[in-house]
């Protein structure tokens, strides 16, 4: 089977309806083009706030068909769902509060029905508490997707996609300088970005190394000051 397109590596494509596939996403990529081998049609991907899980399961979506539903959906609902959509099911925030009973619902009909569900969160199910006992069985048993922090390619994309979403364009330059400086965390990403003096960058100035260093210095700052 080719891998899907949306799949792809693309370390310099950096448009936004692409997902750039680097080390640290590669593995869990790489599991979600073969879901139709997932054990009993169930697998979960977890990893830090910002990681890209929603991304990854977007484009997995678009790949299968799959539909979304909530982690707190009536059973009966997501059971309607999953057979609409053919069996494929994206749960995301999957380890916050949920309806235990529709999870045991889904989960069962994936694994009689050879249907493939997605449950996304931060946290693996292995760490989840959970009240129904089979339940808790099952969830501790899939199989699980991790997205590590950003390597230096992917880092790269990060910080270019949250300056897109402030209209904010980086240039070139600026990209290289924060890479080898920041520490290697989604986290850090955004707190640089939200240190950002949005006056310097006003009218979509591309974001220079000087400004970019300015940033820099302000959110170390405030680490140093345990301020974040």
């Amino acid at each position: 089977m080719d891998q899907p397109r949306l799949f792809e590596f693309r370390m310099g494509d950096r448009s936004p309806d692409k997902l750039v596939v680097a080390e640290a996403n590669r593995d869990a990529a790489k599991l979600l083009t073969d879901w139709r081998t997932w054990p009993g049609g169930a697998l979960a991907l977890s990893g830090p706030s910002g990681s890209g899980k929603t991304h990854l399961a977007l484009a997995w979506a678009l790949e299968t068909g799959a539909r979304q539903v909530s982690a707190q959906a009536a059973p009966e609902d997501a059971a309607a769902i999953f057979r609409e959509a053919d069996g494929r099911l994206i749960i995301d925030d999957a380890d916050r509060e949920r309806d235990e009973a529709m999870f045991w619902r889904v989960l069962d009909m994936a694994r009689s029905e050879r249907g493939a569900v997605l449950v996304v969160g931060v946290a693996p199910p292995s760490t989840w508490a959970i009240q129904l006992p089979d339940l808790r069985s099952r969830l501790s048993s899939l199989p699980v997707a991790k997205l590590g922090e950003p390597d230096e390619a992917l880092m790269d994309v990060v910080l270019r996609r949250i300056c897109r979403e402030q209209f904010i364009q980086l240039s070139d330059d600026a990209a290289k300088f924060l890479v080898r400086r920041l520490p290697r965390t989604f986290a850090a990403a955004r707190q640089w970005a939200a240190a950002l003096d949005q006056e310097l960058v006003r009218g979509a100035k591309p974001v220079t190394t000087a400004i970019a260093k300015r940033a820099l210095e302000r959110v170390q700052a405030r680490w140093v000051g345990g301020d974040g």
